[in-house]
């Protein structure tokens, strides 16, 4: 996969994970749910993080994973899910680096857009030369 254009692609597609999750994370970061659900009931929100390793030959491979601990209880005693505590459940995630991960994915994207561009333009030179 030594192909630029399949680099950068596989770049490109790692980006748009980064920003699945960190979208999917925000917009369920305050969700709440019973500390323990029972049948029935809503289950947490299960935040997931995006997990980036090389290729061999040159690319990138990217995967959702959860985030453990899924939750943190939280006091809410107004929730119809505030247990006798006044806990609930909420999504374990930080929403200041979600907003980093999504920063993240768009300077990446940009920069394997780009990386395509430019493979482009040296392919039309070079058959411009032969031409």
């Amino acid at each position: 996969m030594s192909d630029p254009v399949s680099i950068a692609a596989s770049g490109l597609t790692a980006a748009s994970l980064r920003l699945d999750a960190a979208a999917s994370n925000i917009a369920n970061s305050q969700d709440t749910a019973p500390l323990s659900p029972q049948p029935g009931d809503p289950q947490p929100y299960q935040p997931v993080d995006v997990v980036q390793q090389h290729v061999a030959g040159g690319g990138t491979s990217a995967t959702f994973e959860p985030v453990v601990p899924a939750s943190n209880a939280i006091y809410d005693p107004g929730s119809p899910f505030a247990d006798a505590n006044g806990q609930v459940a909420a999504p374990n995630t930080d929403l200041a680096q979600q907003l980093v991960n999504t920063n993240i994915a768009s300077v990446s994207y940009d920069a394997n857009v780009q990386v395509i561009e430019t493979a482009q333009k040296m392919q039309g030179y070079l058959l411009n030369i032969f031409a």
